[in-house]
């Protein structure tokens, strides 16, 4: 069993410093990690609050109510639900200018996609160009809203299972390095917006960019099964020290640390991919660097599940 410190202290010595989201099946198999080691009673609890979801019926598709996997099927489907309504018409692009909202239905707080909850950029650069520092409104201000949701009487229940879906979704985004940081470089002088704007070269996927390599590294199956035993191989790969597990008071402050993670992971890993062009051929990735992708991939998918379990049985659970 490998602890946090280690493996970032590893991880450091095998990549030179430079001069550092998920796909469906990675939020799947965080939310799988998390449903496994949250306490018998708040897994009844979760499983309880997520029929009151204003879209449960989306997030119930397809599964049996004798499905012996039923609870944490339904757990793992809430945690890709932020990225659906993407491409939902009956939600709207709040941050698009001249976009008439669509009507609001019954149980939901609104019919915003809110692009911008998924992501907390810090700016960096390494050439000397002028940084920004992140939208008043992210992820780190959005976890703590919704963690702050749930278990609160003053709430109603659809809204705290919609918060759940939401909290499930963007502490796995946060634990994805390029979900912390946006380079500012010559070549890009505004950002590159976490890596969407680093184009990479591969035959398969002529579209593909240096952040949604990271957010496939984990996984490219969506298949639930096949997530709740990644679930399980990642969890017996890595633990957690309990002063890492997210239990406490400070919520913004670990939450910004595990932030901070991430924003080290993408310094002193991500941007050693190779020189980055803006114009084709672009870089393609070298297997070394794929293969530890998928490693850190595997070590932040593990503790970003145990991190979203203690938060939910800190609010949850008894007291």
């Amino acid at each position: 069993m490998r602890k946090l410190t280690l493996v970032l202290l590893l991880l450091a010595t095998l990549i030179p410093r430079p001069a550092a989201a998920w796909n469906d099946a990675g939020h799947m198999t965080i939310a799988a990690v998390a449903y496994q080691h949250l306490a018998p009673e708040v897994r009844a609890r979760v499983d309880a609050l997520l029929r009151q979801h204003p879209d449960f019926a989306k997030l119930s598709e397809g599964l049996g109510a004798d499905d012996p996997d039923f609870g944490i099927k339904v757990f793992m489907k809430a945690a890709t639900w932020p990225d659906i309504i993407r491409g939902d018409a009956r939600f709207f692009d709040d941050l698009k200018t001249g976009v008439t909202p669509t009507p609001l239905l019954p149980g939901f707080p609104d019919m915003m996609v809110h692009k911008n909850w998924h992501y907390r950029d810090e700016g960096i650069s390494f050439d000397g160009t002028p940084t920004k520092a992140p939208d008043a409104v992210n992820a780190l201000t959005q976890i703590v809203a919704m963690r702050n949701a749930l278990g609160d009487p003053w709430v109603q229940a659809g809204f705290q299972a919609y918060a759940l879906s939401w909290l499930e979704h963007l502490v796995g985004d946060i634990h994805q390095p390029l979900h912390a940081i946006s380079r500012f470089s010559a070549l890009h002088p505004g950002g590159d917006h976490g890596g969407n704007d680093f184009k990479l070269d591969d035959p398969s996927d002529p579209k593909l960019s240096l952040h949604w390599f990271w957010d496939t590294s984990l996984a490219a199956d969506p298949n639930p099964q096949r997530a709740i035993a990644l679930a399980r191989s990642v969890a017996g790969d890595y633990t957690l020290d309990d002063r890492e597990s997210g239990s406490g008071t400070d919520v913004q402050g670990r939450v910004l640390a595990w932030l901070n993670e991430s924003g080290d992971l993408a310094r002193y890993v991500v941007y050693t991919v190779g020189e980055e062009t803006t114009q084709p051929p672009f870089l393609r990735v070298p297997d070394a660097y794929r293969t530890l992708a998928n490693q850190i991939a595997r070590h932040r998918a593990a503790i970003a599940g145990y991190r979203l379990a203690a938060l939910i049985d800190g609010r949850l659970g008894a007291h």
